[in-house]
């Protein structure tokens, strides 16, 4: 699991450095260094299973592009940028999603935390953003 954005309560985003420049050049270094392993010793197809941890619509776009990774692992559930959704249904490959849970973003979520029944309430959201994806 790749990511280049904490998510932690009350981090800054680095403005020097984006989520992109810090990622994409990871897995292509990894994806070119696979091929040259595969090619090599191991003589075969097989893969590692990647994922990228991210919200940002741009950045999967080019992981997805580039044939990068596998899973997308996105603790907004993909309600960030609707858009991802299509990317992940229009592209000729299965790709598998890991949904999160999160209130607000890293300066509120602290401050979010009331629930009825926190189980209950959490499957429910979950269930509804599946729901809607699928």
């Amino acid at each position: 699991d790749i990511g280049g954005e904490s998510s932690a309560p009350f981090v800054i985003p680095n403005p020097k450095i984006s989520e992109r420049d810090l990622v994409v050049p990871v897995l292509q270094l990894f994806q070119k260094e696979w091929n040259d392993i595969k090619n090599k010793i191991v003589k075969c197809d097989a893969k590692p299973i990647i994922s990228i941890d991210t919200i940002n619509y741009n950045v999967f776009k080019e992981c997805v592009d580039n044939d990068l990774v596998d899973i997308l692992n996105d603790i907004s559930a993909c309600t960030n940028n609707p858009e991802i959704i299509k990317l992940l249904k229009k592209k000729n490959k299965f790709y598998s999603v890991v949904l999160m849970h999160k209130r607000g973003n890293p300066h509120t979520m602290d401050k979010l935390t009331n629930y009825d029944n926190l189980v209950y309430d959490i499957k429910n959201y979950l269930e509804q953003r599946l729901n809607f994806l699928v």
